[in-house]
Parts: C-alpha cells; sequence; structure tokens
C-alpha cells in the first residue's frame, strides 16, 4: 500500500455468521463481547429495533466509511431498508482487547449494495469499543473503513512493453521505488527491509496500470520526446497526484 507517504454504514445490517474455522481462540469475557455483537447482528437480521437498540448506547458515536457521523436514531433508521437492498456477510477476523469494564472489539465483513441486477461488493473493517453496564456490554462508539480491494479487470497488452518500465523510481530522497518484471508479469518494490512494500501493476491501458491488490489507485507512466520512460504518475483516489521521477 503506496499511502504511508501522508504518514455500517452505522449499525451495519450482516447477514453471516462468525465462522470459527480459523478464529483464534478467545477468552470469556473476549467471546461475551463478540456475543453481544452478533446478538445485535441478530435483532437487525429480525428487524428488531427494540432488541437491537439494548446493545446500542443513546449517545454511540458511529463513524460510517465516508467519514459521516450518525446518532442511535438514524441508525435505527436503516432497519427500514430491506436486506436484499444492503447487507453484509462473511464476518471475521474478530480480535477483541478487554480492559476492565471497557472492550475494544475489531472486525471485517464483506458488504453488498444491490443496484438493480448489479451487487456492489466492498471491504469494510470497524473497531467498535464497548462498555458493561448492569452486566451487559453496550456499543458506545464504532468507526467503519473500506478497505483497499480492487475489482478492476486488467487489459490485455504485450508483456514486452513491461521492460521499459523497468528502473529506479524517487518517492523522497533515499525512498525508491524499484520495478522488475517478474515471472511475465510488472512487479515494484518501494523501500528496503522489512518495511518494503512489494505490489504487482495490472495494465489498464497505454503506460496505466493498477494495482492487483491494496488501495484502488493507479499510476501512469511518463515519457519524453524519444519514447522513453522518465517517470511515472501515481493518481490516488482521491483526485491529488504525486509526480515520481526516474533516477536509474
Amino acid at each position: 500500500m503506496r499511502c504511508f507517504t501522508f504518514f455500517l454504514p452505522g449499525f451495519c445490517i450482516l447477514a453471516g455468521m462468525l465462522c470459527p474455522t480459523g478464529q483464534p481462540k478467545h477468552s470469556p469475557a473476549e467471546q461475551e463481547v463478540i456475543n453481544v455483537r452478533l446478538a445485535r447482528h441478530q435483532a437487525a437480521l429480525r428487524r428488531d429495533p427494540a432488541a437491537w437498540s439494548r446493545y446500542v448506547a443513546d449517545d454511540c458515536i458511529n463513524s460510517d466509511d465516508d467519514g459521516v457521523l450518525h446518532t442511535k436514531a438514524q441508525m435505527l433508521e436503516g432497519l427500514k431498508q430491506p436486506a436484499e437492498y444492503d447487507h453484509s456477510d462473511n464476518l471475521r477476523d474478530f480480535l477483541v482487547h478487554v480492559y476492565g469494564n471497557t472492550a475494544v472489539l475489531n472486525l471485517r465483513w464483506t458488504e453488498h449494495e444491490q443496484f438493480g441486477d448489479t451487487d456492489i461488493v466492498t471491504e469494510q473493517r470497524a473497531t467498535e469499543t464497548y462498555l458493561k453496564q448492569n452486566g451487559s456490554w453496550l456499543l458506545i462508539a464504532a468507526q467503519v473503513i473500506n478497505l483497499p480491494v480492487n475489482f478492476r479487470k486488467p487489459v490485455a497488452v504485450d508483456p514486452n512493453l513491461f521492460k521499459d518500465y523497468v528502473g529506479e523510481y524517487e518517492w523522497h530522497p533515499g525512498i525508491t521505488d524499484t520495478f522488475f518484471v517478474k515471472d511475465g508479469n510488472l512487479w515494484s518494490q518501494l523501500g528496503q527491509g522489512e518495511n518494503a512494500d512489494l505490489e504487482e501493476y495490472l495494465p489498464a491501458g497505454a503506460d496505466s496500470f493498477f494495482f492487483k491488490e491494496s488501495e484502488p489507485a493507479s499510476i501512469a507512466f511518463s515519457r519524453d520526446a524519444q519514447g522513453h520512460v522518465t517517470g511515472y504518475i501515481f493518481h490516488r483516489i482521491d483526485g491529488q497526484d504525486i509526480h515520481i521521477k526516474k533516477i536509474k
């Protein structure tokens, strides 16, 4: 991921149950928090606002994947939305830390939004904070983010063209991005050692590529009048561009 250079929505109607396979073993206290999360999920599936509300504080702070804050009342409005329009499944990667009567839960899921015949899929992760009151865990804050998963399809290009991009590109003094060809595909390594960032690129068009994994950004290589590659432009998803110069 190349974001280092700048060192559910709401309640999220979850339509899948936690699968124990591959999940770490949780302590009784940690499992108690997970069970509350799943109970809130089941209440949402049943469209039971009274049951759902019992697990959420009236002043809960909820930030959705657009960074918009929602009140509990606004989250409850989501229960009126048919599940076939907006739902999530495949809850996984449960991580819980319990500190006395406070707990922090992190989890991941797959979000589905239906637009006509199109199922728009988004991978999401949330961090939720719970407070134990009168023997029960209550959600007091939640923040949801979208994970950088690419669903774009590459275009067909002559892999022999990849040799044009081989070389070193400088992000900052001492921080270089080294492009190379491996097994007929274009790769780069940003940085060195344990913190190095290895990425595979897929062609999007003439001199344009996107990441096979990682963030949904793209790059476009620049050429001089003689056709030699002189650098590339990193197109961030927010519309900002970073111009990277080729040094070797």
